[in-house]
C-alpha cells in the first residue's frame, strides 16, 4: 500500500487534479461553495469549512489533522503551487519563472510528481518547504524588508501586532524567537509544505491556538474585512507568515529542514469550475500608510491600520 505520505492538494475552484498517490485533491470550504467533482470536501467529521473565507488552506489542514488516518507523512500544496523533486531549473531564474502547464504524464515525470520519487526525495526530513527567499518591502520591492513590514505593508498591521502578542500569551517560550524571525529578512512564503506526522500534529496545535484566538478577536464586521474578501483571509494571510517561527524552532530543536524548488502553475480554464460570481455593490479600498479608506456609494470609513 502506497500510504507513507499523503499531498493534500488544497483548491477551490480548479479540480482537474491528479488523483494518484501520494496526491489527494481537497476542496477549501466545500461546506459554502459549489462542490468539485471528484475532490474530496474539507465539510466533514470535525471541520471548519465555514470559515475558508478567513483561513484559506488552512480549513484543508485542519480537515486532515482532525479526519485523515496517520501516515509518515503529510503535506500540504496549492492546486497551482507544488514543488519539483525532479530535476532543477538552472539556478539563476527565478522562482517566478518556474512554471508549468498542466498535469500531463510528461509533466508529472518531469517534475517527479509520483509517489516513489516524492518518499525518496524526503525521506529523513522532518520538515520539506520551498526555497527560502529574501523578503522585499512593498509596494516597490526593490529594497530589502522583514516579515513584520512585509505584513504591515500588505495587509492590517494591527492584526500582526496583535498576534505577535498572542504568541507572547500562550507560547511565552518563544517570544524572544517571535521577534527574531519575524524581523528577519528571509522567509518562507505560501503556505506549503510537508512534514512528518508527529510534527504536523504540533503544529497544527500550535498554529490554531494561535489562530482561532486571534481570528476571534478581530471585528470581521469591520468595512476592510465585510466588503474585501481579499484581506477576509486574515487568518490564512497570519499562518502564512508565523508559520516561520514554527519552522525556526523546531530547526533549532534540531529537526532536518529541507527546501526544494516551488513551481506555479498557469493551468487551462477549462479544468476550473465555472460558476457566475455573485453580484456585488461597487465598493474601493485605499490603502495609505497606516489607514484604509473604504467607500461604498455616499458612505466613506477610515481605519487606522497603526498599533
Amino acid at each position: 500500500m502506497k500510504n507513507r505520505v499523503q499531498i493534500y492538494l488544497c483548491t477551490s475552484g480548479f479540480f482537474d487534479l491528479p488523483k494518484e498517490a501520494p496526491f489527494i485533491p481537497i476542496q477549501g470550504g466545500a461546506a459554502i461553495n459549489p462542490r468539485l467533482p471528484g475532490v474530496q470536501g474539507d465539510d466533514t467529521g470535525d471541520n471548519i469549512s465555514k470559515m475558508n473565507p478567513m483561513f484559506c488552506e488552512m480549513t484543508a489542514m485542519y480537515w486532515a489533522w482532525k479526519n485523515a488516518p496517520r501516515t509518515d507523512y503529510v503535506g500540504f500544496f496549492h492546486y497551482r503551487r507544488l514543488l519539483n523533486f525532479g530535476l532543477p531549473f538552472a539556478p539563476e531564474r527565478h522562482w517566478s519563472e518556474r512554471n508549468f502547464f498542466d498535469f500531463k504524464p510528461e509533466t508529472m515525470k518531469r517534475f517527479g510528481w509520483d509517489y516513489d520519487t516524492i518518499l525518496n526525495a524526503i525521506e529523513g526530513a522532518d520538515i520539506v518547504l520551498p526555497h527560502i527567499e529574501d523578503v522585499q518591502r512593498p509596494p516597490d520591492w526593490n529594497e530589502p524588508g522583514t516579515l513584520y513590514e512585509h505584513y504591515r505593508n500588505c495587509h492590517i498591521s494591527r492584526d500582526i501586532n496583535l498576534t505577535m502578542k498572542v504568541i507572547k500569551d500562550f507560547y511565552p517560550e518563544d517570544a524572544q524567537l517571535t521577534e527574531k524571525v519575524m524581523h528577519s529578512t528571509r522567509g518562507y512564503f505560501c503556505h506549503m509544505f510537508i512534514m512528518k506526522w508527529d510534527v504536523f500534529q504540533e503544529y497544527m496545535k500550535w498554529v490554531f491556538d494561535i489562530t482561532m484566538t486571534v481570528t476571534n478577536q478581530i471585528d470581521l464586521s469591520a468595512p476592510i474585512y465585510k466588503f474585501n474578501p481579499h484581506e477576509r483571509r486574515v487568518s490564512g494571510f497570519i499562518g502564512e507568515r508565523i508559520i516561520n517561527i514554527f519552522v525556526e524552532k523546531k530547526r533549532r530543536e534540531g529537526a532536518k529542514i529541507m527546501e526544494l524548488e516551488r513551481l506555479l502553475g498557469n493551468l487551462p480554464k477549462e479544468g476550473f469550475l465555472q460558476v457566475p460570481p455573485a453580484g456585488r455593490k461597487k465598493f474601493f479600498i485605499k490603502k495609505l500608510d497606516r489607514a484604509v479608506t473604504v467607500r461604498m456609494g455616499n458612505r466613506q470609513f477610515t481605519i487606522g491600520a497603526g498599533g
